[in-house]
């Protein structure tokens, strides 16, 4: 097996170009995943401090004191942590140990219940689980059709999604509106998405395939308010790195970036992550993440 070569964080993150989407969008992007080998897109977490002689990890992953003088009848483990506490609304993987497993997402047992109490009204699809291109596995073996979610947005055109691509949307929604309230005091009605579904690798970098093969990412371009105003990234987003003077381009930088720090999606890039972005907003929810929505440094 060919293992790839690790690539910068940016490029980790880099995507390749939709086509058929028109002159803008032939660029197109999202963030890539191999086909064999991923490379974490985060940096590797400092090593921890080795124990004191008096500690000794147990078999069952507590920790056993051995030290004589406060020797028991069998090891005392030290509690497990307790599970981290998410944010809610955050469907972002965050688990770093299958970073480098390149699959469809697993389906959610309780998916129908999730998308009820998260007020999405949605049609049940199919998107078989395939292989094209003889190595090129796509699809997902839990997809619904998204027609409309808490916020009261339309997409257009509705969007096919993995269930909790649905979810994250709707939890995204919150996000959209209260960013709208604040800077236009009138919400958004209509979203115009690019795409969901495309089975295909990173032409730039073969072997990496994208999370539009799962319909696990949705690319978002305008905005569209109750009072007939709209918002583009490609006219309204703020390239500089000051607080943007504009309210599109504050509401367009509150968003995508509350979208990722909120960890409602696994990546979020934006017009600051390469020009392939300059005119969409690309959301996924890979099993690594990775940060597009801030000036790289």
């Amino acid at each position: 097996m060919t293992t790839l070569p690790t690539p910068p964080l940016r490029v980790i993150a880099a995507m390749v170009c939709l086509t058929a989407l028109g002159p803008l969008a032939t660029a197109a992007c999202d963030a890539p995943s191999p086909v064999f080998v991923r490379s974490p897109a985060r940096p590797p977490a400092r090593p921890a401090a080795a124990p004191s002689s008096s500690l000794l990890a147990s078999g069952d992953g507590g920790v056993a004191n051995l030290d004589p003088a406060n020797a028991t009848e069998g090891p005392v483990l030290a509690p497990a942590p307790p599970p981290a506490i998410r944010p809610p609304g955050a469907y972002a993987n965050i688990d770093p140990t299958d970073d480098e497993i390149v699959a469809p997402p697993d389906a959610l047992p309780d998916c129908e219940e999730q998308l009820a109490r998260a007020g999405v009204v949605y049609r049940t699809a199919q998107l078989a689980v395939h292989t094209e291109h003889k190595t090129l596995l796509c699809g997902a073996p839990q997809v619904v059709t998204y027609l409309r979610g808490p916020g009261k947005i339309v997409y257009e055109p509705a969007p096919l999604l993995t269930c909790s691509m649905a979810l994250a949307l709707a939890s995204f929604e919150r996000i959209v509106q209260e960013e709208a309230e604040r800077e236009f005091h009138s919400p958004v009605v209509k979203v115009v998405q690019l795409g969901t579904y495309s089975c295909r690798m990173i032409a730039a970098y073969p072997g990496w395939v994208s999370e539009h093969s799962y319909a696990n990412a949705i690319d978002l371009s305008k905005f569209t308010l109750r009072n007939g105003k709209t918002i583009e990234v490609y006219r309204d987003f703020d390239m500089s790195d000051d607080p943007p003077a504009k309210h599109p381009g504050a509401f367009l930088r509150q968003v995508s970036r509350r979208a990722y720090d909120e960890e409602v999606f696994s990546h979020v890039l934006t017009p600051f992550f390469n020009a392939q972005h300059r005119n969409h907003f690309h959301l996924d929810l890979a099993r690594y993440r990775g940060d597009g929505t801030r000036p790289e440094t």
